[in-house]
């Protein structure tokens, strides 16, 4: 209250606070990713040391299929991780885009694969990843600190943004453009007037939109610079068009009610931040391969991202319909109104 500030100390311009704010905030957001990204290539580092020197069963517990499912996949979600960052800093950098939406998805998708790097990592390593740095050093031990950093990688998914927040501000992104178009169709407070105003609105624009969210070429010889890993890229073409029709059918379905069901825009969030990485690692992968400097085999470990994610995408797709949210909405309901509080008894209470 009663504040006085100097011109001279001025941040770019009055009334341009809070832009300057959210500016900051995007390229603020890509430092917690890289943060990530560095975690990761940490635990690939404890991982392949103890997968490949600990013998259980007469073999490393590397080579066993169990343990070697999780080792690739820290593998391929690092790499992803890295080339997450580096795409999207180079976009930040270049100073001629726009990132808020590529700075969220990679604050969103980045904190909560590094927390799964770090949590698979310390079940590779079993007992000795639960044993703190220094009960490991006092017995002679690599004291690598896993357990250290399970506990302080928690954090990433909750501040700058928690990963329900960031779900939210990129869904309502993805579906503001409808609303501004056709909301007053779906609003049922709209006059007549605004809502056949929003329907010759929406006709002329729905008119040209909808048929090109199904055509596009996504075969060969598109991306064939991309070689083996073009065949990717052209998923990401036709998965984001249906990607934009499935969001279109999901306004239409649920109208105004669309930002209750949070669970559901979080799929359409986790598809599209799937398509953003599965892109900028076939890009790294590809830039890496054009350094040329001989050391590099990063076409595998794209792939195997490119795989895995395409089978979540899969997954997502068939969970935006057809799911139990409405269910599990009532039983937390319920329960926080106390009816299931009976579950709560044979322990102390807290």
């Amino acid at each position: 209250t009663n504040v006085k500030v100097p011109c001279e100390n001025l941040l770019w311009g009055e009334g341009k606070g809070l832009k300057l704010a959210l500016i900051t905030l995007n390229t603020g957001r890509l430092a917690l990713p890289a943060f990530c990204a560095a975690a990761g290539k940490g635990c690939l580092e404890m991982v392949r040391d103890w997968a490949g020197s600990r013998v259980q069963w007469g073999l490393p517990v590397g080579q066993h299929d169990a343990v070697a499912q999780m080792v690739g996949k820290m593998a391929a979600d690092t790499f992803a991780l890295e080339a997450l960052v580096e795409i999207i800093g180079a976009m930040a950098d270049s100073g001629e885009f726009d990132i808020r939406l590529e700075a969220a998805v990679a604050k969103l998708w980045g904190t909560e694969t590094g927390w799964d790097l770090v949590n698979d990592a310390l079940q590779v390593r079993g007992g000795r990843g639960y044993e703190t740095h220094g009960s490991l050093k006092a017995r002679g031990e690599v004291s690598y600190p896993v357990e250290r950093w399970l506990r302080d990688m928690r954090i990433n998914t909750i501040f700058e943004g928690s990963s329900e927040i960031m779900r939210l501000f990129i869904a309502r992104e993805a579906v503001d453009r409808h609303f501004s178009v056709a909301g007053d169709l779906v609003n049922p407070n709209a006059s007549i007037s605004a809502k056949l105003i929003a329907l010759v609105k929406a006709g002329l624009f729905y008119a040209w939109w909808y048929p090109t969210r199904f055509l596009g070429w996504s075969a060969w010889p598109r991306y064939r610079e991309f070689g083996p890993l073009a065949t990717h890229l052209r998923y990401v073409e036709r998965t984001s068009r249906r990607l934009a029709r499935t969001t279109f059918y999901t306004m239409l379905r649920f109208g105004p009610g669309l930002e209750k069901r949070q669970a559901v825009l979080g799929r359409i969030v986790d598809i599209g931040s799937e398509l953003l990485v599965m892109t900028a690692s076939v890009i790294y992968a590809k830039t890496l391969e054009q350094r040329d400097e001989g050391e590099f085999s990063a076409e595998a470990l794209s792939d195997a991202f490119c795989r895995q994610a395409r089978r979540r995408i899969s997954s997502s797709f068939r969970s935006i319909f057809r799911n139990d949210d409405i269910a599990t909405y009532k039983v937390a309901q319920r329960y926080i109104d106390g009816e299931f509080n009976w579950l709560e008894r044979g322990v102390i209470p807290l």
